[in-house]
């Protein structure tokens, strides 16, 4: 190869050698920019608020719901890099009391986020309600709508059920279901015909979950016999909400029937007579339902023989039937103010018990407050129930100083009021209530327990709260036949108290005719009283002088019942009849009265014989008394009967003592029937005596 070749070849070389080295250094830079172009260029996509759902209605139950918050924006193309996170508030700034959101602001990034609402019931408005949540973000705004109905609160009981029956001393099971605006606490009452006759529980904290289901157990004691009785449960906070279920029938399963108090009142004519209480195993009076009330729930032997009860007119009657004298002692003392939240509660129980007596029974009131000032009687014994009533109103709105407790010394001097004679005739009661707070009495439960056997009366206590001598009260009550209720406190006291006015009425007599004669010679008796299928012990038994009670069957018996003391200008005088004989249809007589007055019947209720008997008042005092239909034998009253024929009320006495003459006229009979005054029976046609009125000395 030449020189000059060589020297061509060289530049050329070096020339391409030049832009392979530009090329080397372009491409990078080239491809350097190419990248950073493609990193500035590329982005990330804007969030896009997405919400379901876009409202929440609550409706009248729910109280939480949700709602979900998405991003809703995706990265599309070589060019979007991603989704920015989506950030949100919500402005509760304004939001009400009743509504409460959580969380109020966050990042949502690829996970939904949910949002928790709720309500509380209790302070929404009564009508519907429409609030609106302004939700903000960078992904754009909102408005959730949320709407709630104010619920319709209720209170639904579960148990016991319409129609349920229990057995005094069962434990029973209330069970309830409560919407969520009902309070945590209700109270629970028990009713009776519609009327409130006890607390079961007061503010009673039920509610364990928010499903507001309530349950209490509670036990039925302390109760007597009925189908009426119902359960209310009302929302303590709104008594307004309540729901109530009866009718639930309560009664007594008797196990055993114990007889007390047995008094043997046999008298003429040939009348054989036994006056006692009936008793459950819990020592509380047993009741019979007035349909009940049936010689068929008595058995009589004599000698050993069963007697003809159509025959002899066997009959058993309630205490409504005869009379009581009820004597009230009660505790106004300071123990008795300063331990019980309100005192009227007592007077409202005792109110209770005299409302509940017969026209024809008693009431009196002593009271004590203070050892230096004697127990004082506040009504002496009266079938004028208002007077009591008054008595009671009076000493209780006085300004009187309270102090220590002299309790035994107080019934001591209602035991005083009482006739010193035991009179067959007349059940005689008192009832004490009292804390048993005694601090200062001169006598002692032994003299009390001695006098009321002395003057066969029958104490039943009511012992209140805390007490310091139960075990005294208790056997005060146990020694002289009578019943012991304790009440907790003075808001549990007038559905205890029931309690005893029902023992103080469950008294009964049994009477009968017997055809024994003088010279059939002393005859025992037996008898025997069943009630739902089982026989009370011991049996009433006595050995009996038939010429001691013998005399004819056709002759009655009358006697009159006054008050010993005339009070607001007027008087209460019963026209009794011991004895019925037969075939009686008619009564005449004459009241000898230059005062007002009116002659009325008294209510069966009330012992009362006669009604639907016509009373005619004939003028001049004369007044007859007939039978619906004279003709018809039976319309006659029954052989044998006893109770009250009617009321004479004497209005504008301005003295403190009264004579009243009084005449039946036996002519009217054809019979050989008469009616005198205990066995009394020297007049012939027209028998004459007194009613005395006051305190008169016979």
């Amino acid at each position: 190869m030449s020189f000059e070749n060589e020297k061509k070849i060289v530049p050329e070389d070096i020339r391409k050698r030049k832009r392979k080295k530009v090329m080397f250094v372009i491409l990078p830079l080239v491809l350097l920019l190419i990248i950073v172009l493609i990193l500035i260029l590329r982005r990330n996509v804007s969030p896009t608020l997405d919400m379901s759902p876009i409202g929440l209605d609550f409706g009248e139950r729910k109280n939480e719901m949700v709602f979900t918050v998405k991003n809703a924006a995706k990265a599309k193309g070589f060019f979007q890099r991603g989704v920015t996170p989506l950030e949100f508030t919500i402005d509760t700034r304004q939001a009400p009391r009743w509504l409460a959101v959580y969380p109020t602001s966050g990042i949502v990034e690829k996970e939904p986020k949910t949002i928790t609402v709720k309500i509380d019931r209790r302070f929404l408005p009564p009508e519907s309600v429409i609030e609106e949540l302004r939700f903000f973000s960078n992904g754009g705004d909102r408005v959730v709508r949320i709407l709630a109905q104010k619920e319709k609160n209720k209170i639904i009981v579960t148990s016991p059920t319409a129609n349920s029956t229990f057995s005094i001393g069962d434990e029973v099971s209330a069970e309830w279901s409560a919407t969520s605006g009902v309070s945590n606490i209700v109270n629970i009452l028990l009713c009776l015909r519609g009327e409130n006759i006890g607390i079961l529980a007061h503010n009673y904290n039920y509610r364990k979950d928010s499903e507001g289901k309530g349950l209490f157990l509670w036990k039925a004691r302390d109760l007597r016999e009925d189908s009426g009785y119902s359960i209310r449960i009302e929302d303590a906070e709104d008594p307004k909400i309540f729901d109530e279920v009866g009718p639930i029938k309560i009664f007594q399963s008797h196990t055993a029937i114990k007889v007390l108090n047995q008094t043997k009142d046999h008298q003429f004519p040939s009348t054989v007579q036994f006056i006692f209480s009936l008793r459950n195993q819990n020592n509380h009076a047993v009741l019979f339902p007035a349909e009940k009330v049936d010689w068929k729930n008595i058995k009589i032997w004599e000698n050993d023989n069963e007697i003809d009860y159509l025959e002899s007119h066997a009959l058993l009657y309630t205490q409504d039937d005869f009379q009581l004298q009820v004597m009230l002692v009660l505790d106004f003392s300071a123990s008795m103010y300063e331990t019980n939240e309100d005192i009227n509660k007592m007077l409202v129980s005792v109110k209770d018990l005299i409302n509940s007596l017969e026209e024809t029974h008693q009431i009196g009131v002593v009271e004590f407050h203070r050892p230096d000032v004697p127990p004082m009687v506040l009504q002496t014994f009266t079938s004028y129930k208002n007077a009591a009533k008054d008595a009671l109103d009076n000493f209780s709105t006085s300004k009187t100083y309270r102090d220590f407790s002299s309790c035994w010394d107080a019934v001591l001097k209602g035991l005083q009021q009482f006739p010193e004679k035991p009179d067959p005739d007349i059940f005689k009661t008192m009832v004490f209530l009292s804390d048993g707070f005694d601090n200062s009495s001169f006598h002692t439960p032994n003299d009390i327990i001695t006098m009321a056997k002395d003057r066969d009366v029958h104490i039943f206590v009511v012992g209140i709260g805390d007490l310091r001598e139960e075990n005294v009260l208790k056997n005060i009550a146990f020694e002289t036949g009578g019943t012991y209720v304790h009440s907790e406190n003075l808001n549990v006291l007038q559905e205890r108290f029931k309690q005893t006015i029902t023992d103080v009425k469950g008294q009964y007599k049994i009477k009968y005719i017997s055809p024994k004669k003088p010279e059939d010679g002393r005859f025992k008796v037996k008898g025997e009283i069943t009630y739902n299928d089982v026989t009370g012990t011991p049996l009433l038994e006595d050995e009996i002088d038939p010429s001691l009670i013998y005399s004819k069957t056709n002759v009655g018996v009358i006697r009159f019942t006054a008050p010993s003391i005339i009070k607001y200008n007027r008087a209460e005088i019963f026209m009794w009849c011991e004895h019925i004989p037969r075939y009686i249809n008619d009564f005449h007589f004459w009241v000898g009265i230059n005062k007002p007055y009116q002659v009325t019947l008294t209510s069966s209720n009330g012992g009362g014989l006669c009604q639907g008997w016509t009373l005619s008042n004939l003028g001049n005092g004369w007044y007859r008394l007939t039978s619906p239909d004279p003709k018809d034998p039976r319309k006659y009253l029954e052989f044998g009967a006893f109770g009250t024929l009617c009321k004479i009320v004497v209005t504008d006495i301005n003295e403190e003592e009264l004579v009243i003459p009084f005449k039946l006229d036996n002519s009217i009979y054809d019979r050989g029937q008469a009616f005198y005054g205990g066995g009394d029976t020297s007049q012939t046609g027209m028998w004459s005596t007194n009613i005395y009125v006051g305190n008169i000395t016979r």
